[in-house]
């Protein structure tokens, strides 16, 4: 039953990354485990994401031929370090790197001159607290908050050239993050039960452009499958407003409703070493305007949780 509880919590951590696609200039900005740490206890999770949209909509309207793009992409990797200063509280620090953030044209002429986008994300510090822990199983009513803040507020230059708001790597702004997670284990079975709500909200950056605020609820559940491993299934909601600015510059998004489907296997190697695959797969889509619609991310992550807990010495021989 340890096995099946820690390697869920592990998978779950998965899933809390994998969810924090929320917007173009940002979209792994999130990587919080969310499950309470142990007093003393360190966790590092590391993950790589490659995502990929093609086919514009309107509203829940495919359309087919149209816009000036062909198709959009990110190769993106994460690191998130978390340290339990008590047993029911927990700081995270959170960051990443987009190795290549792709716009494609259409038109030939056009797509020649494109330029990959590229750099450090928005960084994430936060606390995580639990409300409430059950004393008979392992059971957890956890919140957080945190403080998203910009590498550099400055716009990213290619040859000279700005890049456009899609390929810019980070917000460029201030920004805050707060979430809500319930797990709870069914009983003896090793099954659990995930319940999460996620809200993002981003400041005005450098060019007084503002990314849209974003809502995301998901239930998981989780399944064992052998003595080390674990499939969980997440059902995701993500809600994000329009971004703002006052020019008349064209906006990288005017906001949408998503309903992802959210597979991840992972397995628990010696040493408490956790290696998960995981897929977003999305199942229905609703997007305010006309915008290129998510059609797939995949990634690889690992997690090792170390205890840092000093070991009681041992007595002095010579006394015995």
């Amino acid at each position: 039953m340890r096995y099946f509880i820690l390697l869920s919590f592990f998978v779950f951590s998965s899933f809390l990354v994998f969810g924090q696609c929320c917007s173009m200039g940002s979209p792994g900005s999130g990587q919080e485990g969310m499950i309470i740490l142990p007093k003393n206890n360190l966790r590092v999770y590391s993950f790589y994401k490659h995502g990929y949209n093609e086919t514009y909509f309107r509203q829940n309207i495919r359309l087919v031929n149209y816009g000036a793009f062909s198709h959009s992409s990110y190769d993106f990797a994460g690191l998130q370090v978390g340290y339990g200063i008590t047993n029911r509280l927990t700081i995270e620090h959170e960051m990443g790197y987009f190795f290549d953030k792709q716009i494609r044209y259409h038109d030939p002429e056009l797509d020649a001159l494109t330029r990959s986008g590229y750099g450090m994300s928005n960084g994430l510090l936060s606390l995580h607290y639990a409300l409430w822990t059950s004393r008979t199983s392992a059971s957890e009513l956890a919140i957080s908050g945190g403080v998203k803040y910009p590498f550099s507020t400055d716009p990213l230059y290619v040859k000279g050239v700005q890049m456009p708001v899609e390929l810019q790597p980070s917000t460029g702004a201030w920004g805050f993050v707060g979430r809500a997670v319930y797990s709870m284990p069914l009983g003896q079975t090793g099954y659990m039960l995930f319940f999460q709500h996620r809200f993002e909200t981003n400041s005005r950056n450098s060019y007084n452009y503002k990314y849209g605020s974003a809502h995301q609820t998901s239930v998981s559940f989780g399944i064992p499958l052998l003595s080390n491993a674990m499939a969980t299934l997440q059902v995701r909601n993500e809600y994000r407003t329009s971004d703002i600015t006052p020019t008349a510059a064209r906006l990288a998004s005017e906001g949408n409703n998503l309903v992802y489907f959210t597979p991840t296997i992972g397995y628990l190697l010696p040493g408490e070493i956790n290696l998960a695959v995981f897929a977003d797969i999305p199942v229905y889509k609703y997007y305010f305007g006309e915008q290129l619609s998510h059609q797939f991310a995949a990634g690889v992550s690992i997690t090792r949780n170390f205890s840092l807990q000093k070991k009681p010495a041992l007595p002095d021989q010579r006394n015995l």
